[in-house]
Formats: C-alpha cells, sequence, structure tokens
C-alpha cells in the first residue's frame, strides 16, 4: 500500500511540475522533463520489485534453514 501512495504523489509530482513548466517555459520542455521523470520512475519501481522480491527470497531460504535445524 506504501509503494501505492508514493507512486500516486510522484505522478501528481509530475503533473503538476509538468503545468508549470509548460506556463513558464513551454511544452516541449515540459514534455520533455515528463517523458524523463516517467521512465526514471518506471525504473526506480523496477528495481524496488526486485530489491524486495530478492529480499523476500532471503528471509525465506533464512526461515527454512531455522526451521531445519
Amino acid at each position: 500500500m506504501k509503494n501505492v501512495i508514493i507512486a500516486t504523489a510522484s505522478v501528481l509530482g509530475i503533473i503538476a511540475v509538468r503545468m508549470i513548466l509548460s506556463f513558464a517555459i513551454s511544452e516541449q520542455v515540459a514534455e520533455v522533463f515528463t517523458q524523463v521523470s516517467c521512465g526514471a520512475l518506471f525504473f526506480y519501481f523496477i528495481i524496488l520489485f526486485a530489491k524486495n522480491r530478492r529480499d523476500a527470497k532471503k528471509h525465506e531460504t533464512e526461515s527454512n534453514n531455522h526451521r531445519a535445524k
């Protein structure tokens, strides 16, 4: 649930910055910012997902080792 809130807040932040950039500078700058930031956000969550899976497997292995003893 925490990751969903973080993702939602990030997307809302990206939208707000895009609106500000499109009014202050230009639509092209806002579009580049949006593409780069959405790409970075996507890869952040892919890495976070992989890290969580690795930690869960490590924890599961440690639990199984303790049970076997």
